[in-house]
């Protein structure tokens, strides 16, 4: 067993979208590590079958909690069960395009639905566990995303947007909490062989082999041995890369540099000859 994981992220792990594919193998790779697993999904079935397999495979103690993340009372409800347990790791892996139109052909109600999981709950739930973990010393919140936050595109427009909502928020929150010891990051992934997808492919009559898609378990691997390489990860990319979107190193310089002229701006710091060269270039995407 990793100590050192164990004691960052210890003692348990809560898992939103837990039941299949990427969401079970993440529950698998913490429960390998020695984490304890709050399970959340809406198939109490299944998930409380999943949690008797963890308990057994790896020796850890886990809980079911099926509930319905795009409900009104699911923020309560996750902050409910961190209460009654010591929590260190808070993964969401859930915030898929639940609505599947053009903007205009779906009423806002069906949007305000989505917009209640994927903006408000994730919103909401780094508030609590933010406070939370800083309060402690420790611990770490994972959000598994989408290429599409790089981009819009047609007919995933709330989506994509909701994509690049929980990047830029999580970028910001990792500048705003050095110094913590709490990591946190936002996981970007393409398409993953998971049974949703292989429904899709299997409707439209597409052969999963001729997509490149990605296998859960090894993407599970990888998020987990990179939470503390956040604040955004790509996944498949070189590390070294500079690729001012999907680098992860040019990410960082340029959240810290543009965190720097946003302290300026609110007097937290006075103007040096490095943060005048950047006001004065006045493109802070590059």
């Amino acid at each position: 067993m990793d100590n050192s994981f164990t004691n960052q992220y210890g003692s348990w792990a809560i898992i939103c979208g837990a039941s299949d594919g990427l969401g079970l193998e993440l529950a698998r790779e913490c429960a390998s590590k020695g984490l304890n697993c709050a399970l959340i999904a809406r198939r109490a079935e299944l998930l409380n079958s999943i949690a008797d397999q963890l308990k057994r495979e790896y020796g850890v103690e886990t809980r079911a909690c099926p509930m319905d993340l795009m409900s009104d009372d699911a923020t309560a409800q996750i902050e409910a069960i961190a209460n009654d347990l010591p929590v260190g790791l808070f993964i969401i892996n859930a915030g898929g395009d639940t609505v599947s139109t053009r903007f205009l052909e779906s009423e806002m109600t069906a949007w305000r639905k989505f917009m209640q999981r994927n903006i408000d709950l994730l919103t909401e739930s780094l508030h609590n566990f933010g406070t939370r973990f800083r309060k402690q010393g420790h611990g770490g919140i994972m959000v598994m995303g989408s290429d599409l936050a790089f981009s819009g595109a047609g007919r995933v427009s709330l989506y994509s947007a909701s994509k690049a909502y929980a990047m830029n928020l999580i970028e910001s929150l990792w500048t705003e909490w050095q110094g913590s010891n709490v990591d946190i990051s936002y996981m970007v992934i393409g398409s993953t062989k998971t049974p949703k997808m292989l429904g899709i492919l299997e409707h439209y009559g597409i052969d999963p082999t001729a997509i490149d898609l990605i296998e859960p378990e090894d993407l599970a691997k990888w998020a987990i041995a990179n939470i503390d390489q956040g604040p955004t990860c790509v996944y498949d990319v070189d590390p070294t890369s500079m690729d001012p979107m999907t680098s992860p190193n040019a990410r960082r310089e340029r959240i810290l540099r543009n965190t720097q002229i946003i302290d300026f701006f609110y007097g937290d710091l006075k103007a040096d000859e490095d943060l005048l060269k950047n006001l004065k270039s006045g493109r802070n995407w590059k």
